[in-house]
C-alpha cells in the first residue's frame, strides 16, 4: 500500500477481484490442456478456501452483532439483503464455523484438506455425546483421510468409523430408524417428492396407493380419461393425504393451497380452454404487473390453465368440488386495500391478503425462511394499543416474530427501507461522475 492509504480487508478483496479479472480475460486464449486442467483444479481449491473464509467471517460478524446493529436477526439476512445470496446458505456456513470451534484440528484444516462438503459429512457424525467425544479424539484421522482419498472414500471411512465405535449397534439413532420426506421445487415450480422409510412402512404406503390408483383407473375408464399409471399413483397419493387431513365434515383446518390469479388472466384461460377465443402465441402473465399475476401464494409462477383447473373453474374428472374463491382488490403496486376488524387475531382472509402482497415471503429484508413458517404479526402490538387492521399487519416468519416480541414502534415491511445494496464488482468501473453509471 502507498503512503496515506488505508490497508483494509476490502482493499485486499479489491486486489483479488482484479486478479480474477485478469484470469478471466486470459483464459479464453489458453489452449494448452495441462495449463487449463491445472487452472481448473486451482480454481476449485481456491473456492474451498473462499467458502471457509466466508464461514469464519460470518462467525466473526455474528460475534460482533453486525446483523443486529443493522436491524437484522441473522447475518444471513444481512448478507442476503445486500447481495444476490440466500440467507439460509450463509447461515449454514456460520453454523459450520461455530461447530468447528470445538474441533481445533478440523478447524485448522477447513478450506485446505477439508472442504465444506467434508465438514457437513462430519457434522452428521456428531449426534451423541459418545460420537462427539470419539470425534474429538480422531480429528487427525479424518484430516489425513480427506487428504489421501476421494470424497466417496471419505464418506465410506466415516460410515466404517461409526461401526467401529458402536459395537452394540445402539448409537447413533439413525442407524436403526432412518426416515425422511421432503417436498422440494423442480423446474417451473413443479413439486419434487423425495424420501425413504423402513420396509414395513413402505409396504403399507404402496398397498394404499396402489389400491386407490386402481379405483382411479376404473373411474377413468368409465369417463374416457387417459392417464398413465404413474399419474394415477400421484393423484392417488394426493387424494389419500387430503382425505386424511380433512375434518369429519370434509372441511380442512387450514387452506391446502392458495392461488393468486388476476381476473384478466383467469378470463383469458377460461375463454381459451372453452374455445371462445383462439389460442395466442404468448401467455398474458407478467412478474410485476398486478393484472398479470398467476402464482401460488409463495410466489411460485404457475400456468393459468393449471390454475383454473386447480380452482375448479373448469370441469375435469379430477375435480370433486369447486375451490373457495375470494376476491381481493389490489392497486397498481400490488397493495391490498385496507380493511379493519375488531379482533385480536387477524381473520384468515386478512392473513391471506397480507401474504399475497409479499408473495408468501417474510417481511424481514433478506429472510428466506419457508412459507409455512409465516405468522401474521401486529406492527404496533396489541399490548401497546395496536389495532387488528390490515395496515397494522405484516407477515413474519416464526423466528423473526419471536425475536421482535412486543416491541412497539416497528416500521411495517411495506414502508421499511432495505439496507444499502452493494454494487457487484465489475472489470472496469465507470467514473463516479458518469451520468450513465449504474
Amino acid at each position: 500500500m502507498t503512503a496515506g492509504t488505508s490497508d483494509t480487508l476490502n482493499d485486499h478483496f479489491d486486489d483479488i477481484a482484479k486478479a480474477l479479472g485478469v484470469i478471466e480475460e486470459r483464459m479464453t486464449f489458453i489452449v494448452d490442456t495441462d495449463e487449463l486442467g491445472d487452472a481448473m483444479c486451482q480454481a476449485v481449491e481456491l473456492g474451498h478456501r473462499v467458502v471457509a473464509l466466508q464461514a469464519r467471517l460470518g462467525l466473526q460478524c455474528t460475534a460482533n452483532n453486525v446483523a443486529a446493529l443493522h436491524g437484522q436477526r441473522t447475518i444471513g439476512q444481512y448478507v442476503a439483503s445486500r447481495t444476490n445470496s440466500r440467507a439460509v446458505d450463509v447461515n449454514q456456513l456460520v453454523k459450520s464455523a461455530k461447530w468447528l470451534r470445538d474441533y481445533p484440528i478440523l478447524e485448522a484444516a477447513y478450506g485446505v484438506e477439508l472442504t465444506d462438503a467434508h465438514v457437513k459429512q462430519l457434522r452428521k457424525l456428531d449426534t451423541t455425546y459418545q460420537t462427539h467425544e470419539k470425534l474429538r479424539g480422531d480429528q487427525q484421522f479424518f484430516v489425513d483421510t480427506a487428504a489421501s482419498c476421494s470424497f466417496t472414500g471419505f464418506v465410506t471411512a466415516c460410515e466404517y468409523w461409526l461401526v467401529i465405535i458402536d459395537p452394540d449397534g445402539e448409537e447413533p439413532k439413525d442407524q436403526l430408524d432412518s426416515a425422511r420426506f421432503r417436498i422440494g421445487k423442480g423446474r417451473g415450480g413443479r413439486g419434487e417428492l423425495t424420501g425413504e422409510c423402513d420396509a414395513a412402512t413402505a409396504a403399507d404406503i404402496r398397498t394404499a396407493v396402489e389400491h386407490e390408483a386402481n379405483k382411479l383407473r376404473i373411474a377413468d375408464k368409465g369417463a374416457g380419461v387417459e392417464r398413465t399409471d404413474s399419474q394415477r399413483r400421484m393423484a392417488a397419493t394426493a387424494d389419500l393425504i387430503k382425505r386424511g387431513f380433512a375434518r369429519p365434515d370434509g372441511s380442512y383446518p387450514v387452506p391446502l393451497g392458495n392461488i393468486v390469479m388476476s381476473q384478466d388472466v383467469a378470463e383469458w384461460a377460461l375463454e381459451t380452454l372453452s374455445g371462445d377465443i383462439e389460442p395466442s402465441d404468448t401467455v398474458p402473465v407478467h412478474p410485476t404487473n398486478v393484472d398479470g399475476r398467476c402464482e401460488l401464494i409463495d410466489g411460485t409462477p404457475i400456468h393459468p390453465f393449471l390454475a383454473v383447473r386447480a380452482l375448479g373453474l373448469i370441469g375435469t374428472s379430477a375435480v370433486i368440488k369447486p375451490a373457495n374463491l375470494r376476491r381481493y382488490i389490489l392497486d397498481a403496486k400490488s397493495r391490498v386495500l385496507d380493511v379493519s376488524a375488531n379482533a385480536r387475531r387477524f381473520p384468515e382472509w386478512m392473513r391471506t391478503a397480507a401474504q399475497i402482497q409479499t408473495s408468501g415471503a417474510c417481511g424481514t429484508h433478506g429472510c428466506d425462511n419457508p412459507y409455512h413458517w409465516l405468522e401474521t404479526d401486529h406492527v404496533q402490538p396489541v399490548a401497546h394499543r395496536g389495532e387488528t387492521r390490515f395496515d397494522n399487519a405484516e407477515p413474519l416468519c416464526h423466528p423473526d416474530n419471536q425475536a421482535k416480541g412486543a416491541t412497539p414502534g416497528q416500521t411495517a415491511w411495506r414502508d421499511r427501507p432495505p439496507p444499502p445494496r452493494r454494487r457487484p464488482r465489475r472489470r472496469s468501473q465507470p467514473p463516479d461522475d458518469d451520468p450513465d453509471a449504474f
